[in-house]
């Protein structure tokens, strides 16, 4: 019986999403403080430095993903689970195919085609916002983009784990 696969958060898979609201909220904080030096309006300078917060506000809550080092998707004979969709284990015997579908350099998202339709927890996820759409009932998207692996090696996982699930390309 092979080993689980215990898959974590890829540090730069989360900093560099990461930079663009740091950029932002530092260009937003240089011009507020550009706007105080010139002596412009107090209530649009404070509405320029509301927004240079937000923006790394945001850009914080991004990267500090990069140093969870918890397990966040299992894969292993049983079947898989994602800690950020619903934390639910998902049977293999109920998964009908999986597709990865590629957004740019590599994998991005790993679709997962199951007989019936998932668990409340996994639907209703905001890691799986696309369940709840009319179409794809029976579709569990799950992110990979972040993770510490490849795509195509999830794959090959989910091909050892469970010989009868359909690769679709």
């Amino acid at each position: 019986m092979a080993a689980p696969l215990e898959i974590r958060n890829s540090p730069t898979g989360k900093l560099f999403p990461a930079l663009g609201p740091f950029l932002i909220g530092g260009i937003f904080g240089f011009g507020a403080l550009q706007g105080v030096a010139a002596g412009a309006d107090g209530g649009h300078v404070l509405w320029i430095a509301l927004l240079s917060v937000a923006c790394l506000g945001f850009g914080a809550v991004i990267a500090r993903g990069a140093f969870d080092s918890s397990v966040k998707v299992t894969l292993n004979s049983q079947g898989f689970r994602d800690t950020r969709a619903g934390d639910v284990l998902v049977p293999w015997k109920k998964v009908r195919s999986v597709r990865l579908s590629s957004g740019g350099k590599g994998g991005a998202m790993l679709n997962f085609e199951l007989t019936e339709e998932p668990p409340d927890e996994i639907k209703y996820s905001a890691a799986n916002a696309f369940g709840i759409m009319p179409f794809g009932k029976t579709t569990v998207h799950m992110e990979i983009s972040s993770l510490d692996v490849r795509g195509q090696d999830m794959v090959d996982a989910v091909r050892q784990f469970a010989p009868h699930v359909v690769v679709k390309r």
